[in-house]
């Protein structure tokens, strides 16, 4: 699954041998359907939601830190493309005359993750947010206050899983 494919998640609940709308896209879904439609699903399992919910609530973490001239080009609901853009996380599709790309970026795929490997890939992205990102604004104990608050904050995200 895409990172936005989340967003659009139908969620059911199973009563009485049937499922019944549980979420605002669920409900929707329910009301755009007609009787006898046959639907598909892919299943997709809490934890995957659980390691999506984390890694996007640690980068609004991280996002909050960054200065006015950072979040005023960037917002926060594209910091984490930007994030892929920057290090490259992507194929280009097409190159264009005058230079420019088309980018496809690389899915992270939480739905491919076991426990270990969610973890691991977090601590294969701090150090180079905190280097690339953080480091570029801030310097000396600040720098290190924000890492250390960071680490903090990841450790309880890992602990909620």
């Amino acid at each position: 699954m895409k990172d936005t494919d989340y967003e659009n998640i139908i969620e059911v609940v199973n009563v009485a041998n049937g499922f019944v709308p549980y979420n605002e896209k669920a409900v929707e879904l329910n009301e755009q359907t007609k009787s006898n439609d046959m639907l598909c699903f892919k299943e997709i399992t809490p934890r995957d939601i659980n390691f999506h919910r984390a890694w996007f609530s640690l980068l609004n973490f991280i996002y909050d830190y960054l200065p006015k001239e950072f979040t005023n080009v960037v917002s926060s609901g594209k910091f984490y493309l930007w994030l892929k853009h920057l290090k490259g996380q992507y194929k280009v599709l097409y190159s264009f005359q005058d230079g420019t790309k088309m980018v496809q970026y690389e899915s992270i795929s939480f739905s491919n993750m076991t426990d270990p490997r969610f973890k691991e890939y977090i601590k294969e992205q701090l150090p180079y947010i905190y280097e690339n990102v953080i480091g570029k604004f801030f310097k000396g104990t600040q720098y290190d206050d924000i890492i250390e608050t960071i680490e903090q904050e990841y450790m309880k995200f890992l602990i909620k899983l």
